[in-house]
């Protein structure tokens, strides 16, 4: 077992520096003989006030930011989630130095990239929205250190070489990254997005930044070169820099064809060129797909290899998955629950629809000031809207309804209100018809609506095949 001082450079005194430690806890409520405690002041919950509990449950110490007279061992430091990032690194013997670890942030296609790495790098584990939500991990999108530094150790042990996780804005303004050790950083663009939490557009990017200060001098940041971001990533950090862009980029695509399923180009990099047919539609997905092509070029994979791998490649549960109904209109799930992520997926859809009928809400507790803008996208592009429930949490449905209804109204669109998610998808499927597209956005791969209730079992293929829409 490691001892205090191996894992926290902060820590003083004999006593603490010699205190062995068996694991590492920031919930009171899963503190295990043995463990380091962290506290911090949350938004829920101040982590200080629970020392006496942890004690009682057997912690050896505890980490905190406060001065205060503690019942056991106590360090005081200046940020205790950096703290718990430090320590989680040193536990697990800093397993992201052995591994070829990717971090991506962006507001929107994260999941995809790391899913398309997953299948380009040769041994390479991954942690996406998806798998941090079917695994029960720590947090939305990226874990809190000790759950990521944990799965990189595992990675290792079982002989990965590659490690490639989402590096949220919220992950990253905690904290939770600190003590990777970076291969490369990834930027796929910055839109609107949780400013519930960060505040301030400002704010939001300068989370987002943190990543690459986070790269070192043999890292490389990936960038994305048509997003209007791409100058202040491209002079963060230390490293080398890999620009990728549809249009312009270090990687890019020439003669783009997008089909309905499937999208055909030329990949070029700085180290040749091949041709690639990639399985899904959509030119946001190409983009993500030159963004994962980016990263395998610069660890090494030569473009013959990363081409013949995206042919073959598969896009991440709930993305894009299009499905044909018994009444002859296409569904398709899309996880799309920003402006910009749904105005991506409803340009690839309009062409291919005699109808487009969405089916969207938004996130409650979340940031008001995207609902009415949601509302605005899906009204230029769709024929009809039926406006529902997106995880409301601990909000009114009624009032988020009424936000978007809002934005939908100003542009004309046409829309019908049901919040109940899965009468919803039942009056879209009643209203399409042979050659209509029914877009069920925002939830994805979700296996639970959350509501005041607490979370509640919903999921789109299962609503669809109760219904008897579908038969796969």
């Amino acid at each position: 077992m490691p001892a205090l001082g191996e894992l926290l450079a902060e820590a003083k005194g004999t006593f603490l520096r010699t205190l062995e430690v068996s694991g590492l806890a920031w919930d009171s409520r899963r503190v295990n003989p043995g463990d380091l405690f962290f506290a911090w002041a949350g938004t829920q919950a101040d982590g200080h006030a629970y020392l006496a509990e942890v004690a009682q449950r057997g912690a050896v110490a505890a980490v905190g930011e406060k001065v205060l007279n503690a019942p056991l061992p106590y360090l005081r430091v200046c940020d205790a989630r950096r703290a718990l990032a430090q320590a989680a690194a040193a536990f697990y013997g800093h397993p992201t130095r052995d591994l070829s670890t990717v971090a991506v942030t962006g507001t929107n296609g994260k999941t995809t990239v790391v899913h398309l790495l997953g299948q380009l790098l040769a041994a390479c584990e991954t942690i996406t929205t998806v798998r941090v939500e079917s695994d029960g991990l720590s947090c939305v999108t990226t874990p809190e250190a000790p759950d990521l530094h944990r799965i990189a150790a595992r990675a290792r042990a079982e002989g990965k070489k590659a490690f490639a996780f989402e590096a949220s804005s919220i992950g990253l303004a905690q904290r939770r990254v600190d003590g990777v050790h970076l291969r490369a950083g990834v930027f796929l663009g910055l839109g609107r997005d949780h400013l519930d939490f960060h505040g301030t557009m400002e704010n939001y990017r300068a989370a987002k930044l943190r990543l690459f200060e986070l790269l070192n001098p043999e890292s490389v940041g990936v960038v994305h070169a048509e997003d209007p971001h791409a100058p202040v990533f491209m002079k963060t950090g230390l490293g080398k820099r890999l620009t990728f862009g549809i249009r312009q980029g270090d990687v890019r695509a020439e003669r783009l064809k997008l089909f309905p399923d499937a999208a055909q180009f030329l990949l070029l990099t700085p180290g040749g060129q091949a041709p690639v047919c990639v399985p899904f539609p959509g030119e946001h997905n190409v983009r993500n797909a030159l963004a994962a092509a980016a990263v395998a070029w610069s660890l090494g994979q030569p473009v013959e290899a990363i081409a013949e791998r995206l042919g073959r490649a598969e896009l991440p549960p709930g993305r894009f998955q299009k499905l044909l109904a018994r009444n002859g209109a296409w569904v398709v799930i899309d996880y799309a629950h920003n402006p910009q992520a749904l105005e991506s997926i409803l340009c690839a859809l309009r062409p291919q629809a005699r109808r487009l009928l969405v089916v969207f809400g938004a996130n409650g507790q979340a940031d008001e000031g995207k609902r009415p803008w949601m509302g605005q996208v899906v009204g230029r592009w769709a024929d009809l809207a039926v406006l529902t429930s997106d995880n409301p949490k601990r909000e009114d449905p009624q009032r988020i309804a009424a936000a978007v209804a809002e934005g939908i109204r100003a542009v004309g669109g046409q829309y019908l209100l049901e919040l109940d998610r899965a009468r919803a998808v039942e009056r879209a499927m009643s209203e399409a018809r042979p050659g209509d597209v029914v877009l069920l956005a925002g939830k994805g791969h979700e296996r639970h609506q959350l509501t005041a209730h607490g979370p509640l079992p919903y999921n789109e293929l299962d609503v669809l095949r109760s219904g008897g829409w579908i038969t796969s």
